[in-house]
């Protein structure tokens, strides 16, 4: 079973965000969002509603919470997507869907011992 906790070691989160997106299973370690950047969604969130791989869109708003090191980590875009229905979600204007975020677990294995 895997024990899910936040990393705290300094030296381990630097390296971890050193990792090129094909080195985390397309995860990265620091993404440049922008307001009004061009989006591409990569999953099917909602088949039925629009939402779905390869939809792109314009990002309107984006949210993140702060760890105890002053680092943020991103919890969830709000993009607008003029190809999904317009009622897709209730509380968003039309179009406007939220993206959020996911997560991966990495194992590591020592390069010599072969341990994990």
């Amino acid at each position: 079973m895997l024990k899910r906790e936040p990393l705290t070691d300094p030296l381990l989160i630097a390296k971890l965000a050193s990792f090129t997106s094909g080195q985390t299973n397309q995860r990265l370690g620091k993404i440049p969002l922008v307001l009004g950047m061009p989006i591409l969604i990569a999953q099917n969130f909602d088949v039925e509603g629009g939402i779905v791989n390869g939809s792109t869109g314009t990002l309107k708003r984006i949210r993140y919470r702060v760890d105890d090191n002053g680092l943020r980590h991103l919890t969830s875009c709000i993009v607008e997507v003029v190809d999904t229905r317009a009622d897709t979600l209730p509380y968003l204007a039309s179009h406007h869907v939220a993206v959020l975020e996911d997560q991966v677990d990495l194992r590591f294995t020592h390069l010599h011992s072969r341990k994990s």
